[in-house]
Formats: C-alpha cells, structure tokens, sequence
C-alpha cells in the first residue's frame, strides 16, 4: 500500500520526536507528503511581560484635574516579551522538518482534546497514515491518564503506525 500524506502528531517530547524520524523514513520510501502537528491544549493564551519600562512605572505623576501626566514623560520605551505556546511549537515543529525536502512537508498547530484534533486534522488534511508515539503506560497510570494513540487508533480515519519509544 503506497501512502501520499503521512500525519504525524508530536508532543514535543523525546518519544514524539522519535516517531517523527520513523514518519520521515515512511514518507521518503512512498515519496509521501508529510504534515508534522502539535495540539495544544484549549486553555492556551498569550501572556505578555513587561520587563523594564512598564507603562505607569515612571516616576511622573498623574495630575487627576487636568487628566493628563505631570513633568516630561520619559522616552523609554518598554521591553515587552510575549510568551505564546504557539509560536514556540512552531518554532520546535520547523526545526524537527529542516532535513525534509523542501515543498513536501509542512507544519500545523492546532488547538483542542488532543485525540480529537488529531482525528479531526488527518480527515481535513486527507492523510492515509498516521504515524505517533505511545508513551507505553499500563495498569493504573494507563486507567487514570488514558492513552492519546489507543484513541486515535479507535476513532482515526487511516492508518495508524504507533511507535514506542524505548531510552537507550
């Protein structure tokens, strides 16, 4: 069976990231498109820092009658950082595609249950494979955190290669 579009979800994680090379090999043997997606969870935001400069922390007053700033107004503009969990993972994602040739892989990031977007990505994206990573948890640790692969592997539209990862 020839594959042309292979999806690959990854956490990010050392196992994830091994199942990303085996995704690779598979799509380079079937000269297959590879779209490379990390999910993140739907209580994901943008926190924005201010780190020097912040707006209020001159030491002009405020003058409540007039409603205007007291004294010359510093020049100094804020250093603002912004931590976005999205732009992070696409950075991590492009790096982990960079031995891919070039026009036959992309990145996603999508956002939701991680089971679920994954289903829901690999049936908007038609792929005929999907290849993840199981973390190998069993008994309790399996009962109470459930498995992410078991899950895609009921609920998937295509094939699903699992990859366990083992340190060594």
């Amino acid at each position: 069976m020839a594959f042309k579009h292979v999806l690959v979800p990854t956490d990010l994680s050392e196992p994830g990231n091994h199942a990303v090379r085996y995704a690779l090999e598979e799509a380079a043997l079937h000269q297959a498109r590879v779209t490379l997606l990390h999910v993140l969870p739907p209580t994901t935001r943008t926190d924005v820092h201010y780190v020097t400069g912040a707006p209020g922390s001159g030491s002009h007053g405020f003058d409540l009658v007039a409603g205007g700033s007291l004294g010359v107004p510093s020049s100094v503009l804020p250093t603002v950082v912004r931590d976005d969990d999205s732009e992070v993972a696409l950075t991590q994602l492009q790096d982990l595609m960079a031995g891919a040739p070039p026009g036959t892989s992309d990145v996603e990031i999508a956002v939701g249950h991680p089971a679920d977007t994954i289903v829901r990505v690999a049936q908007e994206r038609n792929a005929d494979l999907i290849v993840m990573s199981t973390h190998g948890r069993t008994g309790l640790q399996h009962v109470l955190l459930g498995s992410v692969a078991e899950k895609v592997v009921r609920l998937a539209p295509c094939a699903v290669l699992t990859v366990k990862y083992r340190r060594g």
